[in-house]
């Protein structure tokens, strides 16, 4: 019995680890990190496998997310297989499109054989690290470990960010070369302060629900206490980094899950609060968070603001969105292929006037619905949708079909998992956090938490479950 739990919790805690190591490795957005991140889901995947076949078990995965990721590898790889070109020079928009004489030519195929197949072995390694989720969210007690380990690494990147932000370039240096340690624009081991933004986004709203547990269970002050201080962390992380989305996903979450817990405690435990204590308890800690806001906006706060305030409309500048309207009205069922959307662009650049050094070489497109589609077509898109949209759909319904478990973190976690994604859906809108292999890690890791829903029996989910889950 000891050596059949050791191998199945081998995998598991292996899993735990990756989702340790992608935020830290640079998040995995250097090509050796990424690598190494891919080879990491093919050991896990041997290990789970074999543990399977050692403990005669089938993996609890559900079909239809099986089928979607089944039908966008064999996109994926088509494409790569038949990619019809590769591209070996470019200046600000312009490229040089070299044919390759793919198998078939009169059938679709990538744009870039290279960018193609590089994306398939990222997206591989994607769909292992989802599969193996899937299976791992089913069990309520290695799903509390997995939110627990995605709340406190999102923690320890917002202290990191935080100290090399206010160590200024000589700390930065630590982790970046010279040059770039020089902007204010990094932060933690993210280069674009989006994508750590975006990271941050879900532990803050993870933070959040494992603060709303603690503060539930009154016979343990020093858990909430650390739950507490984390939060305050992770405000501070995120508003001392310089993204506005940040900000904006931080109300955005807050706003999701204090909206849904209040209505359900004005429900269902309001007669037994305690107003006066409670009153001067959230009394200071709206001083302390607000406080620690000024802090993080008191250097240049104005024109912080005034930035937050022309958010849509700088990014209408940088980016017209004309450009991608041209480009997705001529778009194939199967698109350009995965990570073909930079090579995709140039040639619509230039017909609108913006192959100039101001607009520069566009990798992605700050807007991943786009992105997605000129990647993957209406087709792959239309599996993407299915995909994200069931886990989300699954989570929130199983949350809302329980009744209110004050102090169970299966009930809260739950939706704050939901509200995480939301989150990122909505930055999705304005960056490019789902091509961020670290962030795609994480994003895809709740998804597989809705979608392990399904299997769980029909009726009451979770409540037989003590209240410590």
């Amino acid at each position: 019995m000891t050596l059949d739990r050791a191998i199945g919790d081998a995998p598991r805690w292996m899993f735990l680890v990756i989702l340790v190591y992608a935020p830290w490795a640079y998040g995995c957005t250097r090509e050796v990190t990424s690598v190494v991140l891919s080879q990491f889901s093919a050991v896990l995947m041997m290990f789970w496998l074999v543990g399977c076949v050692w403990r005669r078990r089938w993996p609890r995965v559900a079909w239809v997310p099986a089928v979607l990721l089944t039908l966008l590898l064999l996109q994926g790889w088509w494409m790569a297989w038949n990619a019809h070109s590769y591209h070996v020079y470019r200046t600000w928009t312009t490229v040089a499109r070299i044919w390759d004489n793919p198998p078939l030519p009169a059938w679709p195929g990538a744009i870039d054989r290279y960018f193609a197949q590089r994306a398939m072995l990222n997206f591989t390694a994607m769909t292992a690290f989802f599969l193996f989720a899937c299976d791992l969210m089913s069990r309520p007690a290695w799903r509390k470990r997995v939110w627990l380990t995605l709340a406190l690494t999102a923690v320890s990147v917002a202290i990191g960010g935080t100290v090399l932000h206010l160590g200024g370039p000589s700390w930065r240096e630590w982790i970046w070369d010279s040059p770039v340690a020089q902007y204010r624009t990094t932060f933690a081991t993210y280069r674009y302060h989006g994508n750590a933004a975006s990271l941050m986004s879900i532990g803050w709203a993870l933070v959040l629900g494992w603060t709303i547990t603690a503060a539930s269970q009154r016979a343990q002050p020093l858990r909430l206490a650390g739950w507490v201080v984390a939060s305050l962390c992770m405000v501070f992380g995120l508003f001392m980094n310089t993204s506005r989305a940040g900000w904006a996903l931080a109300v955005l979450i807050a706003l999701l899950v204090g909206a849904r817990f209040l209505w359900a405690w004005w429900r269902t435990a309001r007669e037994h609060f305690a107003w006066k204590a409670g009153l001067v308890q959230a009394a200071l800690l709206v001083a302390v968070a607000g406080t620690l806001a000024a802090v993080a906006l008191s250097a240049d706060w104005g024109g912080k603001l005034a930035r937050l305030n022309a958010t849509a409309e700088a990014i209408q500048k940088r980016y017209p969105t004309e450009v991608y309207h041209a480009l997705v009205r001529e778009i194939a069922v199967l698109g350009h292929g995965p990570d073909c959307f930079q090579m995709a662009l140039p040639p619509y650049m230039e017909a609108f006037g913006l192959a100039n050094e101001q607009h520069g070489f566009w990798q992605h497109a700050h807007n991943d619905y786009y992105e997605y589609l000129a990647n993957w077509g209406w087709w792959g898109l239309a599996l993407w949708v299915w995909l994200i949209g069931g886990g989300l759909w699954l989570g929130l319904r199983d949350h809302l079909r329980l009744p209110a478990l004050w102090g169970s973190t299966q009930w809260v976690l739950g939706c704050c998992g939901c509200a995480a994604m939301i989150g990122i859906l909505v930055h999705a809108r304005w960056d490019f956090p789902l091509e961020k292999p670290s962030i795609l890690l994480y994003f895809l890791t709740l998804v597989a938490d809705g979608w392990a829903r399904a299997l769980q029996p029909k009726g009451t989910p979770g409540t037989n479950l003590p209240a410590s889950f």
